[in-house]
């Protein structure tokens, strides 16, 4: 978009009105207006135009006209009266060469006075203007600016050829016209570049300095008060640099609604933009802008502002494609320089982000040598991953061979020998402090010139949480089958187990002397089936009171200590000072620490102490220490307990462990092991406090 035209004044000329038809009519005044023909001298090259069409077809009137959006101009006349020639121009309504500019084609009136488009026309009445023969001026851009005419004062036939030669001689005009524009564009680049160079080539001045010049060269320029250099972003337009003849008419630092401003078209189309009568339009700080052009400003290919010039007034003024190719070229300028100064500062800034994604972010990126078997580069995040530094592994080239786990190595060396294209694959790796996390490495071979790997590059991220993640789940899956078939089992053994019991009991002591025996062992069967079934329903039956915790503990203490004792095992308990009272099932909760405190008694075979503490934690928890001076339970043992079906003990279920992570869970608690082997385990219960 090249020019923006107020042409609403011409709805009442035209029946068509429809908006594909103003805006053709807005493209064309835009390239009349521009070409600066209107309100010129007459010039001798046109002038011997309409003489030789005049003399070619024997008319008094030869006519070169240019329709404006209310006017009909003279460029060249003819035969004209002294009050026409004189003014050179008439209203364009009553134009004949109006309807040639309209319809875009040639127009022959052989008798007006027949013809009752024009019987009422005011030249026909005031100037007897009998016969009419126009044929349209048509310019390179499609666009008709007016007509070349001859008039008569009597009817008069016209033959084809005629009007042929008729639009050979219009066509001489259209010649002319763009020799004459492309003369002063020529002329005004050629003053535009050296005005240009003269004022940013001056290394004397700053870019603000510069900036500010150029603003005032472009007011000059175009006629214009007032000049912006702006930055749009999220729809605001900021004030980067502004001259004014008002002072106050904008300031560095305003901040403005860009749909407010001008600006918005030239963000809209990324184009040079010139609007011109829009003074009910855009109001900007109380300031009515009435002409306005502007520019994009692009930085390193993206739009980043405009530099635009801004009238409040109706002066006549001019602005042509050289004004407009002159804007874009400052515009261009301040774009290349300020991506110049920029290039510093995002270098550095880049520098210094890539730096900072390197060493924090949890993926560690690093960069081997083949050839020199050394290790280029490691970014600080490989110590997370680690515990060792680059240092660490440039002093010790078999350190990270001798940190990756037994089990993967042979796999893990050979993926890296046999590297041909990227490839992905995960292995576990000793971190420094003992532990074992999984890392997935991601490695892409570099080739030299002979196609020969020479380095290889690689990414490695911790996946640890993600594995722990899948044997959760694993877990989970394993425990739904679980307690599905918990609850199977539990009722096809209930039923049969109840038959039994009760007649046992019918049985007296004389026919029976193991009664009481078997009585007691069909109760633990029951107890087991009832801790079975808590797998397979564990909210059944359950019923929450306030309880304390000191007192469920010392209960299940004593409930062990008789069978502890047997084998030389003591208890320490240290309780709060208070009590702490909890929301939960009692029965649940101690049966979870029955079965966590038989297993402390259960791993020192050979006797020894446990430790029972209570406290609180974070004034939400109460917790519950319990540790033995047992066998220990070793790291991969560890990452398995509480899984159904598998325990410490040789012959263990697993599920009583099982059964006390769910009792916990269910209370909205959670179970931390700790253990060494042959010092002992550490089981540590969080339940929350009942305020």
């Amino acid at each position: 978009m090249l020019g923006v035209i107020s042409i609403f004044n011409l709805e009442g000329i035209f029946k068509d009105g429809s908006s594909s038809f103003l805006e053709k009519e807005q493209r064309r005044l835009t390239e009349l207006y521009s070409l600066n023909l209107i309100g010129t001298p007459e010039e001798k090259s046109f002038d011997q135009i309409t003489n030789l069409a005049s003399r070619l077809f024997g008319v008094p009137i030869s006519l070169i006209t240019l329709i404006t959006e209310d006017k009909q101009w003279f460029k060249s006349c003819v035969g004209l009266p002294d009050n026409l020639k004189e003014s050179r121009s008439t209203e364009r309504s009553a134009a004949f060469c109006h309807c040639v500019v309209a319809d875009g084609n040639p127009l022959v009136v052989q008798d007006s006075s027949l013809d009752e488009r024009f019987i009422n026309n005011r030249f026909v009445k005031e100037y007897n203007i009998r016969f009419y023969a126009g044929a349209p001026i048509i310019t390179k851009n499609n666009n008709v600016l007016g007509s070349l005419c001859i008039i008569d004062t009597k009817p008069r036939l016209f033959s084809e050829e005629e009007l042929n030669t008729l639009i050979d001689l219009s066509n001489w005009v259209k010649a002319e016209i763009e020799l004459k524009a492309d003369l002063i564009e020529r002329t005004i680049s050629e003053q535009s570049i050296r005005t240009l160079y003269e004022v940013t080539s001056n290394n004397e001045l700053s870019f603000q300095d510069k900036l500010r010049n150029l603003l005032i060269l472009g007011c000059k320029r175009f006629n214009f008060p007032n000049g912006v250099v702006s930055r749009i972003k999220n729809n605001q337009y900021e004030v980067l640099e502004a001259i004014g003849a008002s002072g106050d008419f904008l300031k560095q630092g305003d901040l403005i609604p860009l749909t407010d401003t001008c600006s918005s078209n030239v963000a809209a189309s990324l184009e040079p933009v010139h609007i011109k009568d829009s003074y009910n339009q855009y109001t900007v700080n109380g300031f009515k802008i009435d002409e306005y052009i502007g520019a994009p400003i692009f930085v390193n290919k993206q739009f980043y502002g405009t530099f635009c010039f801004i009238s409040g007034s109706h002066d006549v003024r001019t602005i042509t494609y050289s004004d407009l190719e002159f804007l874009q070229l400052m515009a261009q300028w301040i774009g290349n320089e300020l991506e110049r100064l920029q290039s510093k500062t995002k270098l550095k800034e880049s520098q210094e982000r890539l730096q900072q994604i390197a060493n924090n972010i949890k993926e560690a990126f690093w960069m081997f040598d083949i050839k020199e078997e050394k290790l280029l580069y490691m970014s600080s995040a490989w110590f997370d991953i680690s515990g060792m530094t680059f240092e660490d592994f440039n002093q010790n080239p078999t350190l990270w061979l001798n940190a990756i786990h037994p089990d993967d190595l042979e796999y893990t060396v050979n993926r890296f020998k046999d590297i041909k294209e990227s490839g992905e694959f995960d292995y576990r790796l000793f971190h420094a402090n003992g532990t074992i996390r999984w890392i997935r490495n991601r490695i892409v071979p570099i080739f030299n010139k002979e196609g020969i790997i020479s380095k290889i590059v690689g990414v490695a991220e911790d996946i640890t949480d993600s594995k722990i993640n899948e044997e959760l789940l694993r877990k989970s899956d394993k425990l739904a089958a679980v307690g599905q078939l918990a609850a199977s089992i539990a009722h096809e053994i209930r039923n049969p187990l109840t038959s039994i019991k009760g007649f046992m009991q019918l049985i007296n002591n004389e026919q029976c002397s193991f009664k009481e025996i078997l009585i007691s062992e069909f109760n633990q069967i029951e107890n087991f089936i009832n801790e079975i079934l808590m797998l397979a329903n564990p909210h059944h039956e359950t019923t929450y009171e306030k309880k304390p915790i000191d007192k469920l503990v010392q209960e299940v203490v004593n409930t062990i200590k008789g069978q502890a004792n047997l084998h030389e095992i003591q208890f320490s308990l240290k309780m709060n000072d208070e009590t702490i009272t909890i929301l939960c099932d009692g029965n649940q909760i101690k049966q979870a620490f029955q079965n966590i405190i038989e297993n402390a008694v259960e791993a020192m075979p050979d006797g020894g102490l446990v430790s029972i503490e209570i406290g609180t934690e974070l004034e939400q928890f109460v917790y519950v220490l319990v540790e033995d001076q047992g066998i220990g339970i070793t790291k991969e043992r560890l990452t398995k307990l509480g899984e159904p079906f598998y325990s410490n003990k040789e012959k263990g279920s697993g599920l009583g462990l099982m059964i006390s992570y769910n009792i916990i869970q269910n209370h909205q608690g959670r179970i931390e092991f700790t253990s060494q082997l042959n010092k002992g385990t550490k089981v540590k219960v969080l339940l929350p406090i009942e305020c």
